[in-house]
């Protein structure tokens, strides 16, 4: 499974990873551990990247040999969308107890979506991914909601799309730390939300592990209009970003 994201800038990263550590701690320290921690690998598999602080746009399944293919898509977006002025608005829980960090949902967010899901459905070829980040089986859910939700949006977009947070159902998030219990941690005296706040111009694809964590950074490329940008390992092509690793194997 992969994900298309709009990666943080180092200064939000850096206040993303250090606000989870912070929530880590105070979970393990009530007695509701947490299933991972921003910036480190997600528990079990040590050698992936380390858990990646970013807002998700559209989650898909695609081979290993199709992820070129994706890239493609991703960067023929990043060259048309402008860089996304995000303006942090609150913290609050999923229903799965996780803290996550909320944008202020806006035109240009829904435009960005519209553009990537556009670009990439068509890669998942009818897939449906595995689980969803709380686990979930994508088939099974699909099952219930055709008997207790037939007519709602979100049976509508995992059939249409393979992924049910699109449009009115789009809240653009950094998902912070996830307790393996389901019991939310305090949220009180964080940084307010507006320490989220920033440009964010680094659309990337990565691939996942479990709760929706992004660990594997297959390329990125700069939003038009944001600049160039590089970095060790990366190349930069006319103000786009891409990350080199070898995929298709």
């Amino acid at each position: 499974m992969v994900d298309v994201v709009l990666d943080l800038p180092d200064a939000l990263r850096a206040e993303a990873t250090n606000l989870s550590a912070v929530l880590v701690e105070r979970m393990r320290l009530a007695g509701h551990p947490s299933r991972f921690q921003l910036g480190r690998p997600y528990p079990g598999d040590p050698s992936q990247d380390g858990c990646e602080p970013h807002v998700s746009l559209f989650m898909l399944s695609v081979e290993r040999a199709e992820i070129d293919e994706l890239l493609t898509a991703v960067r023929a977006v990043a060259g048309t969308v402008a860089p996304i002025v995000a303006s942090g608005h609150e913290y609050r829980p999923n229903p799965q107890g996780a803290p996550e960090l909320h944008y202020h949902r806006s035109d240009p967010w829904h435009a960005l979506q519209h553009a990537v899901v556009t670009a990439a459905e068509p890669l998942r070829r009818g897939r449906l991914r595995e689980v969803d980040p709380a686990g979930e089986p994508l088939a099974g859910l699909v099952e219930r909601l055709r008997r207790e939700e037939p007519d709602g949006d979100r049976l509508r977009q995992l059939l249409d799309y393979g992924y049910d947070e699109i449009g009115d159902r789009f809240r653009p998030h950094v998902t912070l730390a996830w307790p393996a219990d389901g019991a939310p941690p305090s949220l009180a005296d964080l940084p307010g939300p507006d320490a989220f706040s920033g440009v964010l111009v680094d659309l990337a694809v990565h691939g996942m592990a479990g709760n929706g964590t992004c660990t594997t950074r297959y390329g990125g490329f700069t939003l038009a209009g944001g600049g160039p940008v590089g970095s060790a390992g990366a190349a930069t092509h006319g103000g786009e970003q891409h990350d080199v690793r070898p995929v298709g194997r």
